[in-house]
């Protein structure tokens, strides 16, 4: 049954017709993962040289042992934006006599070839071969390098498990998400040390090697989590029950006291909360509002605002950046019924372009707390979002009409390049470029702050004539709406 399993599987892909479409692209993502695993290698091979120039006098495996924690966390995030959930069409499998336990450990053993786990192999390997074998002996050596595979391993059915309880408890987020602030801030404030933590922990399995078989038992314990996770939902029944009763999807019934225009941004909003690569927007734009922590604390950049405008605009933008830039191309397989709907073309824009301008003003609400590094920045961030809403956000739109390309909902989020074209890559040049192009001229006179102030008054501007952008935007996607429908009916 394994080997049918696998053929299929092998089949499913090479007979998809978006394989054969995006050949060229398929080859090029596969030599760049091949190639990031290369680097990967190449820093786990000079690590040992690289901590030797960065922490002279420590030793290797003390440095190591002691930021490991960091890196599983920092992992952690990596996958929950990136990695895919492992899936395998077993629906259809389900009336037929096969054993269903035997379809479950397959998905779950195949997981295993994710290349996120390589990720932790390649750079750990190496540094056991090269540097703790050599000094603390070839078993307690064996026994690290156990515990630190056995952990992505964890980590990796963790993950899994999280992002499908997410989807009946969005609540979930938020705790774990808290979670990592309270240990943060603990950390920050000397409550404790992570890193002390973790050294006394991974320095411990050099001195005992049998407790590697603990990290060894919670992976056969996140894997089993998993198994029964499954097991207990791969009915057809629940499974449409499920989607009946999704707590994530509600009706929005408060938006339509603002009619028409009201009803698109809920019919919007359904569309973001029931996918889950237009979902995925909306992650990386919470994440990204701790953007500016890279910058803020620094006092290398105090002196430089031009780089904290770069960030503002990210902050208050990125998620209408995000999904805008695909602006057409969510609603590609109903297109047509798109364009026969009683609604105006300039309600259907106006809908996206308010969605837009709530969730820029949400941004810059929770970016606020950025005020602890001083009220320049908040000022900045102003600036940015009444910038976004008034100039950006019409950029995006009038870019995603030029050659949209159609996106099938139902796929993964995770290197899923479905939409991407020439305009998606172009998109960057003006919102990037654009407010420097107004605002160099002041820092070349000294005269920063009153660049920044211009700023906001041509956003400003811009918001009180979104009417005539967002005509202009309409008649655009009017001249070539057949055209575009027509792409989306050929893709």
């Amino acid at each position: 049954m394994i080997q049918t399993l696998l053929s299929h599987s092998f089949k499913q892909q090479l007979r998809s017709p978006i394989w054969a479409k995006n050949l060229i692209a398929n080859v090029f993502l596969g030599f760049a993962a091949l190639m990031l695993l290369f680097y990967v290698l190449l820093v786990g091979i000079f690590l040992p040289k690289i901590l030797e120039s960065v922490f002279p006098g420590q030793s290797p495996i003390e440095v190591v042992s002691g930021f490991v924690i960091y890196y599983f966390a920092f992992e952690f995030f990596l996958r929950f934006f990136l990695q895919n959930v492992p899936i395998l069409a077993i629906q259809p499998y389900l009336h037929l006599p096969m054993r269903k336990k035997k379809m479950l450990h397959f998905m779950l053993r195949k997981s295993h070839l994710s290349v996120f786990n390589f990720l932790g192999i390649l750079i750990f390997l190496p540094f056991t071969l090269s540097t703790v074998v050599p000094e603390a002996g070839f078993l307690p050596g064996l026994g690290w390098l156990l515990a630190i595979i056995s952990l992505v391993f964890t980590l990796h059915f963790l993950t899994i498990l999280f992002k499908k309880k997410l989807n009946e408890q969005p609540n979930l987020l938020l705790v774990i998400a808290g979670l990592f602030m309270a240990v943060g801030a603990a950390d920050y404030y000397e409550v404790f040390s992570l890193s002390e933590l973790s050294a006394t922990l991974f320095n411990g399995l050099l001195g005992q090697p049998v407790y590697a078989l603990i990290p060894l038992l919670l992976w056969f314990v996140a894997y089993n989590a998993n198994y029964r996770f499954l097991a207990a939902n791969t009915y057809p029944e629940e499974i449409s029950t499920k989607k009946k009763t999704s707590k994530i999807a509600g009706d929005f019934a408060f938006l339509k006291r603002f009619g028409r225009v009201g009803e698109l941004i809920a019919l919007e909003l359904k569309l973001i909360l029931r996918h889950k690569r237009p979902k995925s927007a909306v992650f990386l734009a919470s994440f990204l509002l701790l953007y500016g922590l890279i910058f803020y604390p620094e006092e290398q950049y105090q002196q430089m605002s031009w780089i904290f405008l770069f960030v503002g605009i990210f902050i208050t933008g990125i998620f209408f950046i995000q999904y805008g830039q695909f602006l057409l191309s969510w609603e590609s397989s109903y297109f047509d019924f798109v364009l026969t709907r009683k609604v105006t073309f300039h309600q259907y824009f106006e809908a996206k372009y308010y969605l837009f301008v709530a969730t820029s003003a949400i941004a810059f609400v929770l970016s606020l707390g950025y005020a602890y590094f001083g009220m320049k920045i908040v000022f900045i961030n102003l600036v940015c979002f009444l910038f976004n809403i008034g100039v950006n956000v019409f950029l995006v739109m009038r870019i995603a009409l030029f050659s949209p390309k159609k996106i099938d909902l139902s796929k993964r989020a995770a290197f899923n390049y479905e939409g991407v074209g020439a305009a998606q890559f172009l998109m960057a040049l003006p919102i990037i470029f654009l407010p420097y192009l107004v605002f160099v001229p002041f820092i070349i006179l000294d005269i920063e702050d009153y660049g920044l102030i211009t700023l906001g008054v041509v956003g400003l501007t811009g918001f009180i004539l979104r009417d005539k952008w967002l005509n202009y935007i309409a008649q655009s996607f009017v001249k070539n709406r057949h055209k575009i429908a027509a792409g989306f009916r050929a893709q």
